[in-house]
Formats: C-alpha cells, structure tokens, sequence
C-alpha cells in the first residue's frame, strides 16, 4: 500500500502507539517527487510514546555518518540508498539506538489531506514569504495545475499547497536553514494536529479517506480505536532537533558538500538514546 501523507501520519502514528504501547516508530518522509521512485529522506523523525506524553525528535539529514557499504555520507542519503531498513540500520549503527519500526511517507498528497481539514493557520514572516512562493511555483509546473500563490505575510490560513511549500523552503546561509525547516514541520504536524483534536467530529468522518494512504500492519479496528482515543485523551507533542549545536560542527567535505560532523559519537549517542527514550 503505498504511502500518500507526510502531517497527519505522525498524528496517526501517535495515535497508534499510545494504543497499542509503542515506544518508538520512526519516521521516514522521501522527497521523491515521482511514483516508485525513492528520493533522499527529507524528514527523518523518531515518535516517542511513555506514559501517555508524546515526542518528536527530528534527526538532522545533513548528519554526517557511515552507511555501511557505502560509507561516509548524509544520514538522508541512506533511504535513497537502502531504503527505510538501511536507514534505521545506519541509525542504529551509529548512535546505539534499537529503532525497529518504521513508516515511510511522501508528500505528493499531503495538500490533499490538509485541505480535508480546512487548511491551517500560520505564522509567515515577510523574509519567508518569496521562497514559500517560489516552491508553490515548482509544484504548480510538477502537477500541471494553477496553484494560489501567497499575496502577503502575517498570519495566514493556508491551503494544502501553500503550508507544504512553507514545510519545504530551506535556503543555506539564511535564518531559513535546516533547522527552521524542521521547527516548519512541526509548526504544521501540530497545526494538523490541533484543528483535528478540535474537530473531531470532522476528523472521525475522514477516517475511510486516511485508510488507504496508510503503510502499516496495524488492522482497521485498532486504527479506529486508536485515533478516537487519541482525539479525546491525547496532549499535544513536545518537540525537540537532534544533533544540538554543540555536538556537531559544520564541514564541507569533498563530493558531499556541507554537512553535520558529529564531534564526539559516544556523547552523541547518549545523548540521542536520552532524548527518544
């Protein structure tokens, strides 16, 4: 079954997890933009569940590690490589983790599901406003349709479209980097996820549509346990980023490019065990 969201399968995931006593699930988000071809892995985040609190740790994908039979190389290129088992083995292997399960996603229909919940709303500063544009540009010539530009800042109920451009722009040497990228991300998820805790009944009626876009041996009856549970009961997620500042230098390194070398992978490992645990 292929997978066709990127938001609303973390609200799932944790909806699944808090019912049937996950810890960890990872997630894997490719940024291929064509079907049965497999891309970089532009989101790469582990969803931890204990004690009914939920996380989301990002894990940085210019991290600079060794992938086995391929050696060194940004975390992202793992999926690309090996696919979803070679990434969580890379993860493992170099930060002494146990991650095991996993759901991979795409963003082809994550406007789509988005658009289900009535959009959402953000915050879009005036520096942000022309990249979010300019990628709302290139899925437009992708699809082939006319897509809704924004036509100014401030705070700005967004299209599907629209908040997956914002979720996208990464400009190097600006505030708008990686790491904002991934705090854009997850301003959305928990957009997502808000107007869906609010809406529940809008939210239950859109389970059938979910179903389908759903990569996982969970069963029909327990998904729908899961995400009633979760609408009535869950707290929303506390997020963190993985590697911090101070594990990791900047370097450019020659047929990588710029990437995230881990300082001290003993303290790295600790570290990321301490914050998925």
């Amino acid at each position: 079954m292929k997978i066709k969201n990127r938001f609303l399968m973390i609200l799932l995931l944790m909806m699944v997890a808090n019912t049937l006593y996950a810890q960890q699930i990872l997630l894997i988000g490719s940024d291929s933009r064509e079907e049965n071809q497999r891309g970089n892995a532009d989101l790469i985040m582990v969803i931890t569940v204990k004690n009914k609190e939920v996380k989301l740790t990002s894990i940085l994908r210019d991290t600079y590690v060794y992938i086995k039979g391929y050696g060194n190389q940004k975390l992202n290129a793992a999926y690309r490589l090996g696919g979803r088992k070679l990434l969580i083995s890379t993860i493992n292997a170099n930060f002494k983790t146990k991650l095991v399960s996993s759901i991979v996603t795409d963003f082809n229909n994550t406007a789509r599901v988005i658009d289900a919940f009535g959009g959402i709303t953000i915050n879009i500063d005036k520096g942000i406003h022309q990249y979010v544009n300019r990628y709302i540009a290139e899925q437009s010539y992708l699809k082939g349709v006319p897509l809704l530009p924004l036509t100014r800042s401030g705070i700005l109920k967004l299209t599907g479209n629209q908040a997956l451009a914002y979720a996208r722009v990464r400009v190097a040497g600006t505030c708008y980097g990686d790491h904002a990228r991934v705090e854009r991300q997850k301003n959305i998820t928990k957009a997502v996820i808000s107007y869906a805790v609010k809406n529940k009944s809008l939210a239950l009626k859109n389970i059938s549509d979910l179903w389908p876009m759903i990569d996982t041996d969970i069963n029909l009856k327990d998904y729908f346990k899961a995400f009633s549970t979760f609408l009535n009961k869950q707290r929303l997620p506390r997020s963190q980023v993985f590697p911090s500042g101070n594990l990791y230098a900047n370097k450019r390194i020659n047929g990588v490019g710029l990437v995230l070398k881990i300082k001290d992978f003993k303290k790295a490992s600790f570290c990321l065990n301490d914050m998925i645990k």
